[in-house]
Parts: structure tokens; sequence; C-alpha cells
């Protein structure tokens, strides 16, 4: 069969009912294994952006939900942008103390565990916020003693560790779960072994995931220096007058310490996890451009490779806007396709990520809509030029050349 008589032939098919959506979805199919690259390109921007965005949302829920619940004041060296990068006198404890208003004062340190019960975590020097760390934290414990200092929670089991208490730990749910503990039983951390004597829940698996020891304890074996702590955690008598007493520190200590409150510490970490977000979708947005660059040249190799059959079916009574139309829908069809499949391996990578750093993914529908979103727009976009350049096909050159 010519392409005149192939021409014809699709012409007659779509007249009779065969709809162009159909004639669309066959021709992708010509060339497979170019099509499947297509798609491929399309997946793994989807599934990114589903695997990595979720895994931003679900450690913004976990760890900014149970922050906010932390009430009181967090007191940290003034220009540090969060709590683990500040370095404090301990002095400034009593100071603290001092200001009217304030209930007590717990100092806090904080680093990642380099072993548990002699197996070496590999943690290194990498970031306090990831999630699949066993943080110790290390406290003089003089606040509520059925409250987890400086990161909120209650006690469940047993009892919280006693003002200069040496030799035990609390530990959280996710470390109990983890490694098989009870109470009376003893765990090793970083080579020294301590007796568990309570156990703690914060309602984050985040925080979970912490060991509570002495401020002594802690210096031992992580050789965090002395009279030194990474910020303070001030309870005050009347919650409502949290952000006055903030003010009121920072006023008397200017440039030294920077004092905010539980929620607006919530607030400034909800800030940079978003915009860890924001840097997520811009990964995903290169992986868009290569996507958009395949089906461009996907649909642009087909158009030359029906350069004839094209011409033959504007002769045959096809308008320019009928080709143009069944090139976009095919290009369409790679986004609609490519994003079916990217949402089914991005929510199975998005799981398996969560067993990996430790704590559940949030993969929201809306997440969903935009990953899906993302890709068919993306097919539409790329396949205006080549549905432009296919409707400039002049069915005259064609029929000459055939």
């Amino acid at each position: 069969m010519n392409q005149f008589q192939r021409g014809e032939c699709l012409n007659q098919k779509t007249k009779n009912g065969e709809s162009m959506l159909k004639l669309s979805f066959q021709n992708l199919w010509r060339r497979k294994s170019r099509t499947v690259l297509s798609l491929i390109g399309i997946i793994i921007g989807v599934a990114s952006i589903i695997a990595l965005v979720s895994l931003v949302d679900g450690l913004t829920e976990n760890i900014v939900g149970t922050v906010s619940k932390i009430q009181g004041i967090i007191v940290l060296e003034s220009g540090s942008s969060t709590p683990f990068f500040s370095m404090l006198d301990e002095d400034y404890k009593k100071k603290l103390e001092a200001i009217n208003g304030v209930k007590s004062v717990s100092a806090i340190v904080m680093e990642p565990a380099e072993s548990i019960d002699g197996k070496d975590l590999g943690y290194g020097e990498s970031g306090l916020m990831g999630a699949s760390l066993v943080r110790l934290l290390g406290s003089d414990f003089s606040g509520d003693p059925n409250r987890v200092a400086g990161i909120g929670g209650e006690i469940t089991k047993g009892r919280n560790l006693k003002r200069g208490e040496k030799g035990k730990v609390v530990i959280g749910t996710e470390i109990e779960d983890k490694y098989n503990k009870f109470l009376g039983n003893s765990i090793k951390i970083n080579g020294k072994k301590f007796q568990i004597v309570g156990v703690f829940d914060t309602g984050s698996v985040s925080f979970n995931s912490t060991i509570l020891m002495s401020l002594d304890d802690f210096r031992e074996i992580t050789g965090f220096p002395k009279n030194k702590v990474m910020f303070f955690s001030v309870q005050i008598f009347n919650p409502e007058e949290s952000k006055k007493i903030a003010k009121m520190i920072e006023f008397k200590y200017p440039n030294k310490l920077k004092a905010i409150s539980a929620s607006q510490f919530g607030e400034a970490l909800a800030s940079i996890l978003g915009t860890a977000r924001l840097l997520v979708l811009a990964v995903a947005a290169i992986s868009a451009l290569v996507a958009g660059i395949g089906i461009i040249n996907t649909m642009l190799m087909s158009v030359m490779e029906r350069f004839k059959e094209i011409g033959t079916l504007k002769a045959t009574g096809w308008t320019d806007a009928n080709i143009m139309r069944m090139i976009l829908y095919e290009s369409l069809f790679l986004g609609i396709v490519g994003g079916l499949i990217g949402l089914g391996i991005g929510w199975i990578s998005a799981m398996a990520l969560s067993k990996i750093v430790g704590f559940p993914v949030y993969v929201s529908l809306y997440l969903l809509g935009e990953a899906f979103a993302f890709a068919v727009i993306i097919g539409i976009i790329a396949g205006f030029y080549p549905a432009w350049r296919a409707g400039k096909v002049d069915p005259i050159e064609v029929l000459r050349a055939e």
C-alpha cells in the first residue's frame, strides 16, 4: 500500500468513527524503543517528585508538628539558625534563671550516636536533622521531671533522670522497639554501658529516636567541650508571656543570645523545610527538562518519518488543525502513560525510602495530583513544536515526491 492509499484509509477510518485518539495512541508504538525511552524520562521525573517531596513533607509533619507542641522558650547563640549550630557558655543558665517569669532552665546538648551495643552506626559528621539518626541528648534535667528536656513529650514507662545522675539513660519508644530494650536493661552507647530507667514518647518518630543522659555522661562519650552547651530550654510560669520574656532575654544580652518561643522555632523550622521542598522541586524540574527534550525528539522524529503520510492525509481532506491535534494527542499520551507509571513507581519508592530513613513519608493526594499534572503538562508543552511542524507540511510537495 503506497502513502496515498494509506492516507485515504486513515482518513476513511476516522470518518467511520474510529477516533483520532485511538489512531494517535497506535502511532506511538510504531517505534517502541524510542517511545519507551521518552516514557522513562517522564517516569523518573514523576517518581522523583513523589519520593523526594513526600520525604520532605513527612519530615515537616513529623518534626514541626511535635516542636509546635513544646511550650517555653529556646535560647541559643545569637546568629544561629537552629539550636544544632549553636554553642553557649553554661554560665548563662544562672543568668536566665534570674529573669522574672522564668520557671526553670535546662541546658541541652545533642549529637548523633556513633555506636549502639557495639554496632557502628556510621553517621560520622551527618546532620542532626536526619530522621534515621539515633540522637544523644545531654541535659541537667532541672525542669519538670515528667517531661522530656528540650524536646517535649512525656515519660511513659519508668522515670525521668534526676539532676546529676550518671550511668543511666531514658530512651525513646523508637529505640525501645528497634533495639528490643526494656526497663532495667543495659545499652552500650559509644562503647560505654548505661542502665535504662525510663522510656518517653513525643509523638514524633524522629524525636523518639533519642537517648537522654546527663551532661557529664554526654561529654564523656562524645568529647563535647566542658562548660559548653548548644542551647537552653526555658520554661516559664505564664506561657502567654513567652514572646515578652524572649524579647527581654535578647534585650539583656544583645548580640550574644537569641531567644525564640517554641512556636516561633516551629515556624522557622517549617520555613527551612519549605525551602528544602523547593530545592527538591528544582531537582525535579531538571528531570522535567530532560523528559521534555525526550518527548520533543520522539515527536519530531515521528513527524519526519511520517512526512509523506501527513502530507497525504492533508491531501485527502485533513486540515492543519487535524494534523496538529493528532500529534498533540500522541504527545499527551506520552505524558499520561508516563505519569501513571511514575505515580506507581514513585509511591513504591516513597515507601522504600520510609523504611530506609526510619520515619513515615507523607504521600498526599495533592502531591500525587501535582506529579501527574507535571507529566501531562510536560507532554503537552513538548508536543507543540512538533505539532506545528507537522501542520506546516505541504501536501503538494508530498504528492510530487510520491
